[in-house]
């Protein structure tokens, strides 16, 4: 699959299918727009760029990436990491740390970020594009199906996804997703903006001296207490200077919404979902911090994801009984937004 220019559109709402560094991609694109989607790594969203002001929204991360390596030793994690370019995984059928469950290995993030999609072009025409994307996992009887669409004149990317269980067995499942946020876009002038005052827990594991949180930590967003008892604001980014990192969950939203907006560029970027799905906001906030392996202090990146349950780790979450389950051929379905708001132009 080369790059399509001849007898294509190059005007309104349209597709490009394509090879980078030898993997298949695809865009979607309007006049606002830019979508890059990885097909054989994930379907990972590798760049969403704003066309008006030359913004992409997404982290690219500093280790290399290489489609081709054999890990020198096997991480009992998973290789998600090593992998790991940036940008926004899907996240299934497990979230988090790996584990074992119905005789099943899984790694960390589960399976479909690191497998190969399938790609249908469902509209292609000035007014709209979609596309279907669709993935089988490998070590449950899973189908994954994702539907992307963007419309003419609109910065909004609307989403629809399925799941089937395709196994003749009731299945536990975690469903989540991971953009990661950067490129130009974040700095210490953003904000993120979360509805109500949902409760947060930190990680139970003490993330070393970068990170402000004591292990576990429980208190009400966007407020926390330091290590030295000072007062922190969770909702307002950190520079790369600060050299800190934190994790942490919300649970309790009032919507399932959030939105990233930087008052320097007067530009937000945000999602909308159904919280009955996704109830829970996972935290990420790599600011410089986190030494030593994976990033030895160089990711700066901060990543909203929508989690279907906590605790984080399939296995975990079968054995708090927190685990969503499909029964024989059942399916679920959802829909959510992804969308831009430039306030230079209100």
């Amino acid at each position: 699959m080369g790059i399509q220019y001849f007898g294509k559109r190059n005007y309104g709402c349209r597709i490009r299918e394509y090879t980078a560094d030898g993997l298949r991609c695809v865009s979607l694109e309007n006049n606002l727009v830019r979508v890059g989607i990885l097909l054989d790594k994930g379907a990972d969203i590798f760049e969403f760029v704003y066309k008006p002001r030359d913004v992409d929204f997404m982290f690219t991360s500093p280790l290399p990436f290489a489609k081709n390596i054999i890990p020198t030793s096997a991480n009992p994690a998973g290789n998600f990491m090593d992998y790991y370019e940036g940008g926004w995984q899907e996240m299934f059928p497990g979230i988090s740390t790996g584990g074992c469950v119905n005789k099943a290995s899984l790694g960390m993030h589960g399976e479909v970020a690191l497998l190969p999609w399938d790609i249908e072009v469902l509209k292609d025409d000035g007014s709209e594009v979609s596309v279907r994307l669709r993935v089988r996992t490998l070590r449950f009887p899973f189908l994954l199906t994702r539907t992307l669409t963007l419309r003419e004149n609109d910065s909004t990317l609307y989403v629809e996804e399925q799941i089937d269980n395709e196994g003749r067995q009731e299945l536990p499942y975690q469903w989540g997703h991971h953009p990661a946020l950067g490129g130009g876009f974040l700095d210490d002038f953003c904000e993120i903006c979360i509805e109500g005052n949902p409760s947060f827990q930190a990680v139970p594991a003490d993330l070393g001296p970068t990170c402000c949180l004591a292990a576990g930590q429980q208190g009400t967003w966007p407020t926390a207490v330091g290590r030295t008892g000072e007062t922190v604001d969770l909702s307002a980014v950190r520079g790369l200077d600060s050299r800190e990192y934190r994790e942490f969950g919300l649970s309790g939203l009032q919507e399932g919404a959030f939105e990233v907006r930087n008052h320097r560029l007067r530009l937000g970027f945000g999602m909308k979902w159904d919280k009955e799905v996704f109830p829970h906001i996972w935290v990420w906030q790599m600011y410089g911090g986190g030494a030593d392996y994976p990033f030895y202090g160089r990711a700066y990146t901060l990543a909203l994801e929508m989690w279907n349950s906590l605790p984080g780790g399939l296995e975990n979450a079968v054995a708090a009984g927190t685990a969503p389950r499909l029964k024989e051929g059942e399916s679920i379905r959802t829909s959510y937004e992804v969308f831009v708001r430039d306030y230079q132009s209100f």
